[in-house]
């Protein structure tokens, strides 16, 4: 490959500090997935795949297009891997909603610390998708 040629991945990634805890986001853009890895331990903990169920342009509503998930690796039972449910199914319906024509499945790697706080989930939770729709590589 000579010097001149672009790398034929879209990818982004962003280290930032999310209620005091170093959080690294990794977001690529493959031709059939998008692959996003969520670490604040420099390691993935769960692997989850999630697909629109129907296209978001075809859905009633764009931004609540129905996803189903399946865990590839990882626990999958439990608070933690609700929680990481949530993160797949919802960084794949704000994706649907910025980009309609946008069908690719999600692989998401993820392994956050455990919070025993609702309101500290919720500010975690809001804050990493903040930071995944400000890299996007749809």
């Amino acid at each position: 490959m000579s010097n001149n040629e672009e790398f034929p991945l879209t990818n982004k990634q962003a280290a930032v500090l999310i209620n005091g805890v170093h959080t690294e986001i990794f977001i690529t853009g493959f031709t059939d997935r998008i692959f996003i890895v969520i670490t604040q331990y420099g390691k993935i903990g769960s692997l989850i795949q999630a697909s629109q169920d129907i296209a978001p342009h075809l859905a009633s509503n764009p931004k609540a297009v129905p996803t189903s998930t399946q865990f590839l690796m990882g626990e999958s039972t439990g608070e933690q891997s609700e929680l990481y449910n949530l993160y797949a199914t919802s960084i794949l319906q704000a994706v649907g909603a910025m980009n309609p024509k946008e069908s690719r499945p999600l692989l998401l790697g993820i392994a956050l610390k455990p919070l025993e706080s609702m309101s500290d989930k919720r500010v975690v939770f809001h804050q990493i998708i903040d930071q995944i729709m400000a890299n996007r590589v749809w």
